[in-house]
């Protein structure tokens, strides 16, 4: 169980989750990596120039996003009015624009820049989808790669990119269900807190009124877990929380520059969300949000649960099933378990056949509300291996911790006729 539910290194260029596609991908091609590995080629990949066909979207992206200097010559290329199809230019702009212009992304902001090449991959490290120090693929990483085609892989690629409609930065339903699990997983302490005080917002409102709840969110967070401290690295991190709230405190009524404590420790709570469907942009280049009824029908089943631990475990799924209006049947025989389960432990199996419990269950309950249209929750899953288990000892293995809990499990056999 995590010791404390709160995101280590957010920052403000932790927006578009798509670009997790490339990450994850990178991480998987070798069993070590470097922080400059990943981040630099992750810039390096999306910034590299494409030749399009200049389009309305195109053009209202570069007069609205790219304001820098730099993108002076550009801007004013591109201001004359678009004739017919047959008469428009063709241009060079950078890979990540040409997929952030595209009207599918409910929010066209978060392009990366080449100073925050070492910043990025934080954000899979904080999710758990790879791993700190070396780098390499984590089995919940593993998991969130089978879920991304292979298409959506080449499109970070150059010399493999095309104008298909195909979209990076669009996310699938069983991706959002992963990444949503993944963000409550690691950062249900603020979250919970942060959206009981959006939930009530009727008009839209900005990043700066939000990122102002934070200090108090994680002062309380704080007092809640100072006790519980069992090591110089958990005081380090309530250490940090602390100082995070007095830095955010001294934004306040200053002038807005999107690069203060508020905004670096707010943004990641806010446009991930987007992505996933639960916020709303009534502008999709302003930092101003609307809770719509997904928001509420995900976040008070999560606020009013007895904790975090308990959420994931016991209603995720059920609560995921009425936000996103999947219209799946909650189901708990063996019939539709057990096959969901198999596939995923068979994507995810290690060479010694091992996998953590959590992890197979997780994707087998994806699989099963976006393909069969039926749900089961995590503890329901977990329930009806140990009950295999005990049946039949010789096919089902466990692995636990030192303090009796299961973490891993193992099939000699096939479990999906059982």
């Amino acid at each position: 169980m995590e010791f404390m539910r709160v995101l280590t290194n957010p920052d403000r260029c932790m927006q578009r989750l798509g670009f997790l596609k490339y990450l994850v991908w990178r991480s998987a091609q070798s069993a070590t990596n470097n922080l400059a590995t990943l981040g630099k080629e992750l810039i390096n990949g999306v910034s590299r120039k494409v030749s399009v066909i200049l389009t309305p979207q195109l053009q209202e992206y570069v007069r609205i996003a790219l304001t820098d200097a730099i993108y002076k010559n550009l801007r004013a290329a591109l201001s004359k009015p678009l004739g017919e199809n047959s008469d428009r230019p063709v241009v060079q702009v950078e890979l990540q624009d040409v997929y952030l212009a595209n009207s599918v992304i409910q929010s066209r902001r978060g392009k990366l820049v080449k100073e925050d090449w070492r910043k990025y991959p934080y954000l899979a490290i904080d999710l758990g989808l790879v791993r700190k120090g070396t780098y390499s693929l984590l089995v919940r990483g593993q998991s969130f790669l089978s879920l991304v085609p292979e298409e959506e892989r080449k499109a970070f690629d150059k010399q493999e990119f095309s104008n298909a409609d195909v979209n990076p930065f669009q996310l699938s339903p069983e991706q959002r269900l992963l990444l949503l699990f993944s963000f409550i997983e690691k950062d249900g302490d603020v979250l919970s807190r942060l959206y009981s005080r959006l939930l009530p917002l009727s008009e839209p409102f900005t990043d700066r009124e939000a990122g102002d709840y934070l200090p108090e969110i994680y002062r309380a967070i704080v007092k809640e877990y100072r006790h519980k401290a069992r090591s110089g690295d958990d005081l380090l991190r309530i250490h940090k929380i602390l100082d995070t709230a007095d830095k955010i405190e001294a934004w306040k009524g200053k002038p807005y520059s999107g690069k203060g404590a508020r905004e670096l420790s707010i943004t990641p709570r806010l446009e991930p969300f987007v992505d996933l469907g639960l916020l709303s942009k009534p502008d999709p280049f302003a930092y101003r949000y609307q809770v719509t009824d997904p928001t509420r029908a995900f976040f008070e089943p999560l606020i009013n649960t007895e904790s975090i631990d308990y959420f994931i475990h016991h209603s995720f799924f059920e609560t995921a099933n009425k936000a996103f209006n999947f219209n799946a049947e909650h189901r708990t025989d063996r019939k539709n378990i057990l096959p969901a389960i198999q596939k995923a432990y068979m994507i995810l199996k290690s060479p010694l056949g091992y996998v953590p419990i959590l992890e197979v269950a997780l994707l087998a309950g994806i699989y099963a509300i976006i393909e069969s249209g039926y749900f089961f929750e995590i503890r329901e899953a977990t329930d009806m291996l140990k009950a295999l288990q005990k049946e039949k000892p010789e096919l089902v293995r466990f692995n636990v911790d030192r303090w009796g809990a299961l973490t891993f499990v193992k099939f000699s056999g096939k479990i999906d006729s059982l």
